[in-house]
């Protein structure tokens, strides 16, 4: 078991969800994902000890595309060579320049992660797998243990995670067809919001965690 394994499973919050290890030793490689849509790019802070044959596994794929701007795609690099300390990490996870979402650091495992080239494939259709696996902020799928403080969330998100709790101590019954309607409303309105974002399809059945994106919408910026 790792370090970091062992903390999460001494530290879990009241519903026996590992919380945050918070580590602050060690050294952080650095994913950047860059979006022409957004005007933006996003650091990705990840642990090195552990995970060097993956990071490796990752960097060989990404090295075989020839990055460039391409409609709403990201372009991604990954810098193995140059390190930084957890505290540096920690603290640009804080920086308040970004107006869609933070750079992120994450203490955890990394998994493998097989982009799915083709001899065949070309090199836009690279950067579109690539996309579809990483684009957004995917690489949380990946990854575990991610650095985020009470304080990096919404106050939308906590409201919603109260309403949950109130909600699952109410009467179970509302009928079917409320329950129906809601849904709908809460599906259109996703919709609505991801396409302002220009996220494409491919990405709208994502579950990804809902505090996913929270620092992006802390404090957001008006363009």
């Amino acid at each position: 078991m790792t370090d970091t394994e062992e903390l999460n499973t001494n530290n879990q919050d009241e519903n026996g969800s590992p919380e945050p290890s918070h580590m602050m030793l060690g050294e952080y490689v650095v994913l950047m994902e860059t979006n022409g849509h957004e005007c933006e790019s996003w650091y990705y802070f990840i642990r090195k000890q552990g995970n060097e044959t993956n990071l490796k596994y990752l960097e060989d794929q990404l090295n075989k595309v020839d990055w460039y701007m391409e409609d709403d795609l990201s372009i991604f690099d990954l810098d193995l060579e140059h390190t930084v300390t957890a505290k540096t990490a920690k603290q640009m996870t804080k920086l308040e320049l970004n107006s869609y979402q933070f750079h992120r650091k994450f203490d955890g495992k990394l998994k493998h992660i097989d982009l799915g080239f083709k001899k065949k494939d070309k090199n836009v259709r690279m950067m579109e797998k690539t996309f579809d696996l990483l684009g957004y902020g995917q690489i949380e799928d990946y990854i575990s243990d991610e650095d985020i403080d009470p304080e990096d969330l919404t106050d939308n998100e906590s409201e919603s995670d109260s309403n949950t709790d109130s909600g699952s101590e109410s009467e179970s019954g509302s009928d079917s067809e409320s329950e129906s309607e809601t849904e709908k409303e809460k599906e259109s309105a996703k919709e609505k919001d991801t396409s302002k974002k220009g996220i494409p399809p491919a990405l709208l059945n994502s579950d990804r965690p809902n505090w996913a994106k929270a620092k992006g919408k802390r404090q957001q910026r008006k363009r």
